[in-house]
């Protein structure tokens, strides 16, 4: 059963009508949403958060999990929870590792660079040619390459105002790292977006913003890891970009309470 946790900051009368009601359906939490709890105690989901926070747990996402496990959730709920909050911890670890002024950088010199090339392999490839659909949309001129050969010939193809992103999660294609050394004799400012940290990408970039990459599960020998941090960040850019160009889209759309 919920109960909170923290004596200095007690349960208000609303949120105390939460956890009653979190209570009173604890056999259904394994598969109720936020949303779902904030209409039926008719509150906010910011109160639902606050009372959640109040109760011991980090986030909503951590209390479903734990409450899923211990009162009736059937295995299926059990694992989807725990797959949810595995994706959770992976954004927020991503966030945490992001240095916001290297955001700031990135964006700034995408804006002014004649073209933004950016460099992958095969299993980021999505995220790189979603991200160049986001900076078209923001008329920005980016294209994506990933072949082999193109790659150890680049400098044939940069001018020293051209910008190059590479997109990486273990930067584990040795080719990545000749055509940004190629990049650098161009002159090209280098942004890598990487999920390891002391790679020899990193050492000869101008910037790297790091994210965090779970393991998926699967077969030893094909071994994948989840782009979703490469999402995370280039979301951020993209999203910054288009502040930068409209001032006036820069609407708040969390209630800080909920954070």
């Amino acid at each position: 059963m919920l109960e909170c946790r923290d004596p200095k900051h007690p349960l208000t009368a609303t949120e105390k009508h939460v956890v009653d009601y979190l209570n009173e359906n604890i056999g259904q939490i394994a598969s109720l949403s936020i949303n779902d709890i904030s209409e039926g105690a008719f509150v906010s989901n910011a109160t639902v958060s606050r009372a959640i926070r109040k109760c011991g747990f980090s986030s909503f996402i951590a209390a479903r999990f734990h409450l899923a496990q211990e009162h009736a959730g059937t295995g299926e709920q059990i694992q989807a929870n725990r797959i949810l909050a595995e994706s959770y911890a992976e954004c927020v670890r991503t966030i945490e590792r992001i240095n916001i002024n290297d955001i700031l950088t990135t964006a700034h010199h995408i804006i002014r660079a004649s073209r933004v090339i950016v460099l992958t392999r095969s299993f980021s490839r999505g995220v790189a040619e979603d991200f160049c659909v986001q900076l078209v949309s923001l008329k920005c001129n980016a294209l994506v390459f990933y072949d082999n050969d193109i790659m150890e010939r680049i400098d044939l193809y940069l001018n020293p105002d051209d910008m190059v992103i590479v997109l990486t999660l273990y930067n584990s294609t040795p080719a990545l790292y000749e055509a940004v050394k190629l990049a650098k004799k161009v002159g090209c400012y280098v942004v890598t977006c990487c999920c390891r940290t002391g790679t020899n990408l990193q050492d000869i970039s101008d910037v790297t913003i790091l994210g965090y990459s779970a393991s998926l599960p699967g077969e030893k020998k094909n071994i994948s890891f989840s782009r979703l941090p490469l999402m995370l960040i280039t979301r951020s850019i993209a999203q910054y970009i288009a502040v930068i160009k409209d001032p006036d889209a820069a609407q708040p759309f969390l209630d800080k309470d909920a954070l």
